[in-house]
């Protein structure tokens, strides 16, 4: 069993091999979004592996996301399986969480001004 580390909650949890990461990230109370429950169809559950390794992309994942996605590490969270390495994954902000958070900070440095 490897190690997977789940970023920016730093979340850790030993995975098997074979164990999904939408699977493992749930086993480690970390929300992976999804909405179609594990059949690659909604694209919400992209993760991005920052280090380690994962299974090779399912001819499915190969068919529904871009190639350089993949060769950037994008993956889909319900498509990628631990391998028994360990391995360090990104699940990436949800954008209105962004948009929310850069207006907050613009209006607090007003304010500070």
């Amino acid at each position: 069993m490897g190690k997977v580390t789940f970023l920016p909650s730093g979340k850790s949890i030993k995975a098997r091999p074979g164990q999904s990461m939408v699977s493992a990230a749930a086993a480690a109370r970390v929300v992976i979004p999804q909405r179609c429950g594990g059949h690659a169809s909604c694209l919400m559950c992209r993760v991005v592996l920052e280090s380690g390794e994962l299974s090779p992309p399912s001819a499915l994942e190969k068919r529904k996301m871009p190639e350089r996605d993949l060769a950037e590490g994008v993956r889909l969270g319900c498509q990628a399986k631990a391998t028994g390495k360990d391995c360090t994954v990104r699940i990436p902000e949800n954008r209105l969480k962004s948009v929310v958070q850069a207006a907050l900070e613009r209006q607090r440095k007003e304010n500070e001004e």
